[in-house]
């Protein structure tokens, strides 16, 4: 089967989902709220600003690409806002104060704030070299000690914390009479979940730690109740009242932190807060490699930098695209290749609406000549999908829909573009939509002719191959044809596809390109 037939096939699939696609208002834009488990009309406090916050990484160790994943969908969230004409505030925060920074620190024998510096700038590094812009605040436990020292000493002068002899202080779980209400889970289930069961001078053994005594010579600091570091849930909570203040719009953050950090940060935040504190919650799926959690033990464990040593960003994110953003999703080195695969497919197309434009500059003075590609009816199907929840899954159903019409569109041009501007037309104005959400949804960043360049260039490398040699075959090739050896343009091109090269004919010339990675 031919990449083009391919990509037809996977697009009549596609157009299956969308025509069972339970349509969303184009107006209004509908969250699935972890909260209340039902799909809610997104009216943010403020009309036209709006507030997330989504919990970073810990920096004991490079990211990972279930960290991508988080990042990827929430940058996402953020720009499809903005392209809704709000005004997005995201904070993504950096725990670089943890008892995990400590044990791997001991075992590198350096100091835990070094090896968070460390593991932060190559977390940076990790995030630009995926194309993630940083969040409009990225702080870090250590810098906001103040903010967090300060909540908790509210929280224990309310009542609802206490202090114990050893220097520990803990949230008071039997002030909170409807904790459990956002992770909708039992007392009984909480008690095998929870990693704060222990502890010196707990009065439960549900209530949470909010300040644990240590004098560890450069990870502790002054409190009231002696030296210690925070527990791990205060963080959020202070840094969210820092730098949004004491309501927000949307918090996030991978589903296994509903319990017990969101429901915590729930609790101690709410305890503090008269409002309504979130709006919505809204939690990514997990991510498996192989069908199994990552482990560096089992060698399923793919770091940022180790996947960008062998493929684009893009790759990764079409991978994402394809489940939504709220799904487990399962990758496997043959989720790579054929997202590979379909993203050379894409590139491809747009290279032949560059040609095609090119070779036929008029064709704006020339109405469009297909509908269902024009700005309008793009913008509409696309803000379609993504009002219901950020459906990328409804999104890319129609994505190789419209690519799946480009190719037919491309084929009918065949040598006489001229009589077909209006055509050209409305491929010129998918490939500018494409430009236009390409910041939303990730892909289509680079310029056709570099992508599809670099592309066969790591194809060839991988195989052992070299373009000189193609050459010397699509030449022998031709000679073959004019001569009308028919049998030995058939060898030729035969030879070619047994190493997955595809030849695209032309009237008197033949290039070629890759048939499967």
């Amino acid at each position: 089967m031919s990449q083009s037939e391919r990509f037809n096939k996977r697009a009549n699939i596609m157009r299956g989902i969308v025509m069972n696609h339970q349509s969303t208002s184009h107006q209004e834009l509908r969250i699935r709220n972890s909260l209340t488990g039902k799909k809610e009309v997104f009216e943010p406090f403020d009309s036209g600003h709006v507030t997330i916050y989504a919990c970073g990484v810990t920096t004991y160790d490079h990211c990972h690409i279930g960290h991508a994943m988080q990042a990827i969908a929430f940058q996402m969230i953020k720009r499809y806002l903005q392209y809704l004409g709000y005004k997005v505030t995201y904070v993504r925060n950096y725990t670089d104060v943890d008892d995990k920074i400590i044990a791997r620190a001991s075992e590198l024998d350096i100091e835990p704030l070094e090896l968070s510096e460390q593991m932060i700038a190559s977390s940076v590094e990790d995030m630009a070299q995926l194309g993630l812009q940083p969040a409009d605040h990225e702080p870090r436990v250590s810098a906001t000690m103040g903010e967090i020292i300060q909540m908790i000493a509210e929280l224990v002068e309310k009542g609802v914390a206490y202090s114990t002899s050893e220097g520990n202080v803990y949230y008071r779980l039997s002030t909170k009479p409807d904790y459990g209400k956002l992770s909708h889970q039992k007392i009984e289930d909480m008690l095998r979940a929870s990693r704060e069961l222990s502890g010196e001078g707990k009065e439960d053994p549900l209530d949470f730690a909010l300040w644990k005594a240590s004098q560890h010579p450069t990870c502790s600091w002054s409190s009231p109740w002696g030296r210690g570091r925070p527990g791990w849930h205060i963080e959020c909570s202070a840094m969210i009242r820092k730098y949004l203040g004491e309501q927000i719009d949307i918090h996030g953050g991978g589903r296994d932190l509903i319990f017990p950090h969101h429901e915590n940060e729930v609790a101690q935040s709410e305890a503090l807060c008269p409002h309504p504190w979130v709006k919505y919650w809204a939690h990514s799926g997990l991510l498996t490699v192989n069908g199994q959690k990552m482990s560096k033990s089992l060698g399923n464990h793919i770091a940022i930098k180790d996947f960008l040593a062998q493929r684009p960003a893009e790759v990764l994110k079409l991978c994402f695209l394809q489940h939504h953003y709220r799904q487990d999703v399962d990758l496997s080195e043959q989720s790579f290749k054929e997202a590979e695969e379909q993203l050379f497919g894409f590139y491809q197309v747009l290279a032949d609406i560059q040609d095609v434009a090119d070779t036929n500059p008029d064709y704006a003075r020339y109405p469009l000549g297909n509908q269902e590609l024009s700005p309008a009816s793009l913008d509409s199907a696309f803000r379609q999908a993504m009002n219901d929840d950020f459906n990328t899954v409804a999104l890319m159903a129609k994505l190789h829909s419209w690519f799946h019409l480009a190719r037919q569109q491309l084929a009918s041009l065949s040598g006489r573009e001229q009589k077909l501007l209006p055509v050209v037309h409305g491929l010129v104005e998918f490939r500018n939509f494409l430009g236009k959400i390409s910041p939303i949804i990730g892909i289509f960043h680079h310029d056709p002719y570099a992508y599809l360049t670099t592309a066969k260039e790591r194809f060839l490398v991988a195989r052992s191959l070299s373009a000189q040699w193609i050459e010397e075959q699509l030449k022998a090739r031709l000679v073959a044809k004019a001569n009308q050896n028919w049998h030995e343009a058939d060898k030729l091109r035969q030879v070619l596809l047994d190493h997955n090269i595809e030849i695209r004919d032309q009237k008197n010339s033949s290039t070629w390109t890759i048939g499967a990675f």
